[in-house]
């Protein structure tokens, strides 16, 4: 991949007004044609591709951010505005250097990056076409949640994923149910890591990260070098995804539990489904402090009872044969020693800095787990969602082949007037938490809505949204009566 990353000069062809358009049918790519739109999110659209000789399908990944960039009349891809032009740049940096990194690291259970390039203003990433729902879809269909064999089928793989990835140096920061695809074969797949989505993020908000409330530690809420983001980082947000899928319930946000933890303890919500070593496992994971957690991939692993992952225990025996003599023991000793140093800086956190963080987190961080209003990435078919999953043979929003520059519907509004907070559901998939959302869009429609707050019941609320229609819903919780 070459290096141009400046956005398309000024005299380049107008770009076409109203939302990005995908690519056309049969629009050549690096030696592959696209056949169809798998998906299409705030971020990026992924297409079906095929190599017009009988080989197998793809999918291929487009960097295009619907707030900042426009299709031009030849193809190419562009900034909406000049002030946009930097950002999407920075976008665009990061999405090159994550299929870098991709590539370079393997796994089974990571998504496998087959070319990355780019083109036209922007960049491509094309990947295997795997079959099979999200994890997200799945707990959808399972609200009382997963037996222990289930679990253990979908954590093993993807431990060893984030094992691959904290050994080149990397930590995920989004692990989370629609980021994991489960395939006919059982195995579980880890996809991307965001980054343009992070970066685009961190610059039009002027925060540091666009985290899912539920999934994200109390550390990933701000930069703090007495709270670094680490191996244990992922280690949470992947204990709180096994804990949604045990029991068919996100749970509450890392600030809100620093301020009142009102998660139950696994062991206490489904005892007869999974055994007490698995839900303590999970439940450690799941510690608010990092230092209370299991510190790498492989403790965890340890933790709940899997087996070792053979790649990991391969990479460990080959760091091991270099180990020859001791200066290399005493180099050894000295990284390990400085971790442990580390992670006393981790351990002597104080509780006015979590108080600090928490604080911090409801004021601004909790807005960042909903996608910039006008994303469509919010809408059913999601970035993820839709990029590896085959088409619906029901006929659903996947289904069929997508005609070249479809006019995408106008999504409906909904304006939330909630006090004192809750959060947003909308079919079975959380979405927002209110206030500081204000508003979201939604698909036309039959859609249910739930606004959840622990302190009262759980407000259901079903509508008929119709293209382009304004709704409002309102609704104030009460304290419970005292007796």
């Amino acid at each position: 991949m070459n290096a141009r990353l400046q956005a398309p000069p000024p005299d380049a062809p107008a770009a076409i007004a109203g939302p990005p358009l995908p690519l056309p049918e049969g629009a050549p790519l690096r030696g592959w044609r696209v056949s169809g739109v798998l998906g299409q999110g705030g971020f990026g659209i992924v297409y079906r591709a095929d190599d017009g000789a009988g080989g197998p399908a793809v999918a291929i990944k487009e960097y295009l951010p619907a707030q900042l960039a426009a299709r031009r009349e030849d193809g190419s891809l562009g900034a909406v505005s000049p002030g946009g032009a930097e950002t999407y740049a920075a976008g665009l940096r990061a999405f090159v250097e994550e299929a870098r990194l991709l590539a370079r690291v393997r796994h089974p259970a990571l998504v496998e990056v087959l070319d990355a390039w780019e083109e036209q203003g922007t960049a491509y990433l094309a990947m295997p076409l795997y079959e099979g729902p999200t994890l997200e879809r799945v707990i959808a269909c399972h609200p009382d949640g997963l037996d222990e064999a289930a679990l253990r089928a979908i954590a093993e793989p993807l431990l060893g994923a984030l094992a691959a990835l904290h050994a080149s140096g990397t930590i995920h920061r989004d692990v989370a149910p629609d980021n994991v695809i489960l395939r006919p074969d059982g195995g579980a797949v880890l996809l991307d890591l965001g980054a343009a989505r992070r970066e685009i993020g961190d610059r039009v908000r002027a925060t540091t990260v666009m985290l899912k409330a539920g999934y994200a530690p109390i550390e990933q809420y701000a930069h703090d070098p007495d709270c670094p983001v680490g191996p244990w980082s992922d280690v949470y947000a992947l204990g709180a995804m096994l804990h949604h899928a045990a029991c068919g319930e996100a749970p509450p946000p890392s600030p809100m539990r620093v301020m009142r933890d009102t998660r139950v303890a696994l062991a206490q919500r489904c005892p007869d489904r999974i055994g007490p070593q698995f839900c303590a496992a999970i439940d450690a994971a799941m510690a608010l402090r990092p230092e209370d957690r299991p510190a790498t991939a492989a403790a965890l692993r340890e933790r709940l009872g899997l087996a070792v992952d053979p790649l990991e225990a391969a990479r460990a025996e080959a760091e091991d044969a270099t180990v020859h003599d001791g200066t290399d023991r005493r180099r050894r000793g000295g990284r390990r020693a400085a971790d442990r140093s580390r992670m006393r800086r981790i351990v002597g956190l104080s509780i006015a800095t979590v108080a600090m963080l928490a604080v911090l987190a409801v004021s601004v961080g909790m807005w960042l787990t909903a996608e910039p209003p006008s994303a469509p990435s919010d809408l059913p078919i999601d970035e993820r969602a839709a990029v590896l999953v085959p088409p619906d043979p029901s006929g659903g929003p996947a289904s069929g082949a997508v005609a070249a520059r479809p006019a995408p519907p106008k999504p409906a509004t909904l304006r939330l007037s909630v006090s004192p907070w809750a959060e947003v559901w909308v079919d079975g998939s959380k979405r927002a938490v209110t206030p500081p959302t204000m508003s979201i869009p939604l698909a036309p429609g039959e859609r249910r809505i739930e606004l959840r707050n622990p302190g009262g019941e759980t407000v259901v609320r079903r509508l008929d949204v119709k293209t382009g229609q304004t709704l409002d819903l309102n609704h104030r919780f009460t304290a419970p009566e005292k007796r």
